[in-house]
């Protein structure tokens, strides 16, 4: 009987234990980066590292500048691996389930950035982001058919932090 007695109070200090340890734990986003760019302007920045539907592996980074409280761009940008080369400009398709949600405008020839990356104005995509639903985003890649990459549910959801973040 005294046995079975430590036995219930060893779990019940374990359960109780583990139970603030829960309560007490922030979230973590440990994709969500701060940078301070100048006095007045700050970078927010989510980067995941995604698979295409034929299995290759692109950087995605969701960013945003913010400057005297005002969000001036939230772009995403598409990074493939070196000898990969989009299509430009072309703009971003973007759907969730059968559900077109738009696309969003190529701004490629704005920025000097090399042909393996896409990048594109996602101001107006992601205030139709209701839900973290998987997405699909779909874009042209030289000399291939249009090239889908899936968006997982954790992603969207940071993207949404990402968004409301300030």
């Amino acid at each position: 009987m005294k046995k079975h007695y430590c036995w219930r109070r060893t779990l019940t200090v374990i359960s109780l234990c583990l139970s603030l340890i829960l309560a007490v734990s922030p979230p973590a986003f440990a994709s969500i980066h701060k940078y301070p760019e100048t006095a007045e302007t700050v970078m927010f920045r989510s980067v995941q590292s995604l698979r295409d539907t034929d299995d290759k592996a692109w950087q995605v980074v969701l960013y945003k500048r913010v400057k005297s409280g005002v969000v001036k761009s939230l772009n995403l940008r598409l990074v493939g691996f070196p000898g990969t080369e989009l299509q430009h400009p072309v703009p971003l398709k973007v759907v969730a389930g059968k559900l077109e949600i738009g696309t969003a405008k190529d701004i490629w020839n704005e920025s000097d950035l090399p042909i393996n990356v896409g990048e594109y104005d996602f101001k107006s995509i992601i205030t139709q982001l209701d839900s973290n639903r998987p997405l699909r985003l779909n874009f042209p890649v030289k000399n291939q058919k249009e090239t889908e990459l899936l968006v997982p549910p954790f992603a969207v959801r940071e993207w949404r932090l990402l968004s409301d973040k300030s």
